[in-house]
């Protein structure tokens, strides 16, 4: 059974070894990670099977009537099961928005093929976003 709930500062550490993993070059600092999970402008969930093991999370800052997707990421182990797509649809499910945003490299084919399919648009493309690679901004009108 999957569960998708707000993550606590005691998973703070298991998040930050897994940021390291995903993102071995720019990963949030483990400092950063309990400001946002304590922060009320950020909502920060996680997706378990009901054993504890976090499996992913998602990252979502809230910006008038908006969202913004910070992250949504899903450990190296536990990629291509779907993990990914449970999220996004209980993020565009659950939380009130007009629109969620979100930037994403242009050659991530995988997210962009995972937005799109959830009905997610490219609004415009930002040149050199991640380290000399463009970013697509995309929006999901409700």
């Amino acid at each position: 059974m999957l569960i998708i709930k707000p993550v606590n500062n005691i998973d703070a550490l298991y998040l930050f070894q897994l940021e390291k993993e995903n993102y071995p070059q720019h990963y949030y600092k483990y400092r950063n990670l309990i400001q946002m999970i304590n922060n009320p402008q950020y909502y920060f969930y996680k997706i378990t099977r009901g054993d504890n093991i976090i499996l992913g999370y998602f990252i979502l800052l809230k910006s008038g009537d908006d969202l913004e997707i910070i992250k949504l990421t899903v450990a190296k182990k536990y990629h291509h099961q779907g993990y990914d797509t449970k999220m996004l649809n209980y993020i565009i499910n659950n939380f009130q928005y007009n629109n969620i945003f979100l930037e994403v490299r242009v050659d991530n084919q995988n997210a962009l093929k995972l937005y799109y399919q959830q009905g997610f648009v490219k609004i415009r493309e930002i040149p050199n976003y991640y380290d000399n690679v463009a970013a697509d901004v995309l929006q999901y009108h409700q």
